[in-house]
Parts: C-alpha cells; sequence; structure tokens
C-alpha cells in the first residue's frame, strides 16, 4: 500500500523534473530576429539623385586605328543606340571618345573614334 502512495508521488517529481526552461529558450532564440529600415525620400522641391539601373558597360575586341573605328563587345548587357555617345576608359582615365555607328552583330556593335586613342580591352561605358 505504501508502494501505492510512492509512485504517484514518485512520477510526479520525474515529469515535473524533465521539464526544463532550455527548451522555451530555444523556442525563443529560433524566433527570426526582424530589423526595421528607413528610407528618407526627398522632399517637395528637393531633387533625389538617380542612378542608371542598367547602365551601358561593354570592352573593346578590336581595333582599327587606321580607319579610326573599334569594335565593342557588350556581353549580356544593355546594348547602346545607334549614334550614342560613349567613352572609353583605361585604368579609370578616359582615354577616346566613341561615336556607335553600327553595324550590330550579336553583341557586337562598330563605334567611330571621334576623340583619343583607343586599345583592345579599354573599358567602355556612358560619360
Amino acid at each position: 500500500m505504501r508502494m501505492c502512495k510512492t509512485v504517484p508521488v514518485v512520477l510526479a517529481l520525474v515529469l515535473v523534473g524533465c521539464k526544463s526552461s532550455r527548451q522555451q529558450d530555444a523556442a525563443v532564440d529560433s524566433r527570426p530576429k526582424r530589423t526595421v529600415t528607413s528610407t528618407v525620400l526627398p522632399g517637395p522641391g528637393e531633387r533625389g539623385s538617380v542612378r542608371p539601373v542598367q547602365a551601358v558597360t561593354g570592352r573593346i575586341i578590336a581595333v582599327r586605328d587606321n580607319l579610326r573605328f573599334v569594335v565593342v563587345d557588350f556581353g549580356a548587357g544593355k546594348m547602346p543606340k545607334l549614334e550614342q555617345k560613349l567613352w572609353a576608359y583605361r585604368l579609370d582615365q578616359k582615354v577616346a571618345e566613341l561615336k556607335v555607328s553600327g553595324p550590330y552583330l550579336g553583341t557586337t556593335v562598330a563605334a567611330d573614334i571621334t576623340a583619343g586613342e583607343a586599345r583592345e580591352g579599354d573599358l567602355v561605358r556612358e560619360q
């Protein structure tokens, strides 16, 4: 009979002892932390800064100095428009001014050298 009274007490102590706060702490820590970011928009009469999302950029792959034109490859990027002015850069220095003259062939286009000197490998971009 004494055993019948002891078993429920021991069982209650075991059940209470098994419950730990570590599981609750882990559940609290596993929630994603939220961060709040704010953006300040320009007020009325103020102008915000605007950057092009996809600027025209390419590389010179061929140069014909005697005819004053280059062939520019634009890869998977945005292609320039006909008669658009572009600049060639070497080591972040502007070295030539180009004018797109066509023809377009896939991702390449021909451009006339209007000023400066261009070489293969020069970076071509808008202003």
